[in-house]
């Protein structure tokens, strides 16, 4: 009833809508609900609410480690069975549970607007769902579109009232001409020192490495996804013969013919490039993921992200 309500207190239905179709159905979303970021340990956040475990233990019924009683403190929760056995008052301790903060970075330049779907479209499906699950469990929720520096943010929003404010934040986010996460994700790291998870969908078409813009976002303090959405035609071209080539962001024209060695030369290039975007992430301690955007949301890609532990 809430998905239903949600709806219908926005009159123009079409701003949940993109190009290439609904970003989400009212079912989806109920299934999706039966899921939760899955954050680590070592992620800072508010221990009042959130469904997360953290580092911090508190007095608490159920127990996992004890310590002196101190004057001021609940006798609610003194160990009374230890009392009787060592005549000494000792307090229960349990594992606190806190809310973090998650952070949505989605590339929106010229480049992500290609495709069938188009890779921007399932960006902002990924971005949605994830800023979704955040909302619904009482996290933090961060949304970032960048494209040379960074745009306008939605958030910090929590709780899933914000859910219509939200989706309508998606749909108004516009193209841009090109990206540079090397200068964005640096600043935005140093705006946001409590730091969280922090999840970034984008093609990574951009000059550079990660390398740089990973530096800043340490591990104890960020648990980094990226996302890497790539068009099936990128890791296997269909095109052929004699042709002009130019690059949406820069407008540079490249002309080549493509023959079977080009395309053979091409397919090894881009399988060492994902690689080395790989093996970037891991020495920075991130995950790294390539995402077709021909997989379906819920049945391929929502299963993808639970083995890659964002999701449980």
């Amino acid at each position: 009833m809430w998905f239903r309500n949600i709806l219908r207190r926005n009159q123009n239905r079409r701003r949940f809508f993109g190009a290439d179709g609904p970003l989400f159905d009212e079912r989806f979303l109920r299934r999706l609900e039966r899921l939760s970021l899955q954050a680590q340990r070592t992620l800072r956040g508010n221990p009042s609410s959130g469904d997360h475990p953290s580092r911090q233990q508190i007095p608490a019924s159920i127990f996992s480690d004890h310590r002196p009683y101190t004057g001021g403190d609940d006798v609610r929760y003194v160990d009374w069975n230890a009392y009787a056995r060592q005549e000494h008052l000792l307090l229960k301790l349990g594992e606190a549970e806190q809310d973090v903060h998650v952070h949505l970075l989605l590339d929106c330049s010229r480049s992500m607007s290609w495709g069938q779907p188009a890779k921007f479209h399932v960006a902002r499906q990924m971005v949605g769902a994830l800023g979704y699950l955040g909302l619904a469990h009482s996290d933090r929720v961060h949304l970032l579109p960048f494209g040379a520096t960074p745009l306008h943010p939605f958030g910090p929003a929590q709780g899933k009232g914000r859910l219509a404010d939200m989706l309508r934040f998606i749909e108004a986010i516009s193209i841009q001409q090109h990206t540079d996460l090397n200068a964005v994700l640096p600043t935005y790291a140093r705006q946001h020192r409590m730091g969280g998870i922090l999840v970034i969908c984008s093609d990574l078409l951009a000059e550079g490495d990660l390398t740089e813009a990973l530096q800043a976002l340490t591990p104890s303090r960020w648990q980094v996804l990226v996302l890497h959405i790539l068009d099936p035609r990128e890791m296997r071209p269909e095109l052929q013969g004699p042709l002009e080539l130019q690059d949406s962001e820069t407008g540079r024209v490249l002309s080549l013919t493509l023959d079977a060695d080009t395309l053979e030369s091409y397919r090894r290039n881009m399988t060492a490039w994902r690689e080395r975007i790989a093996l970037t992430c891991a020495r920075r301690g991130a995950t790294y993921a390539s995402v077709l955007t021909t997989w379906p949301l819920e049945q391929k890609i929502v299963p993808y992200l639970r083995v890659r532990r964002l999701l449980a």
